[in-house]
C-alpha cells in the first residue's frame, strides 16, 4: 500500500469517527472539557488498537488464509 492509498484510508477512518464524536457531543446536555477528553481518549485509543490487533490477528492466520483469500474479499464486498 502506498502513502497516498494510507492517507486516504486514513482521512476516511477519522471521518467516521469525527462524526461519531460530533454526534456523542450533541447527545450530551452540559458539554464539559472532560467529556470531550474522555471522549477524544476512547476514540483515539481504539482507532489505534483496532487496526495493531488486526494486523497481529492476521499475520498468525497469513498461512491459512493466503489461498482463499481473494475469495473471502469477494463475499465481503458481494
Amino acid at each position: 500500500m502506498g502513502i497516498w492509498e494510507l492517507l486516504l484510508t486514513a482521512t476516511a477512518l477519522s471521518m467516521d469517527a469525527f462524526a461519531v464524536a460530533i454526534c456523542k457531543g450533541l447527545a450530551t446536555q452540559h458539554l464539559k472539557k472532560r467529556h470531550m477528553i474522555i471522549t477524544g481518549a476512547w476514540f483515539g485509543g481504539f482507532q489505534a488498537l483496532m487496526p495493531a490487533i488486526g494486523y497481529l490477528l492476521g499475520s498468525q492466520f497469513e498461512s491459512y488464509i493466503t489461498n482463499i483469500d481473494h475469495w473471502i474479499a469477494f463475499v465481503l464486498l458481494f
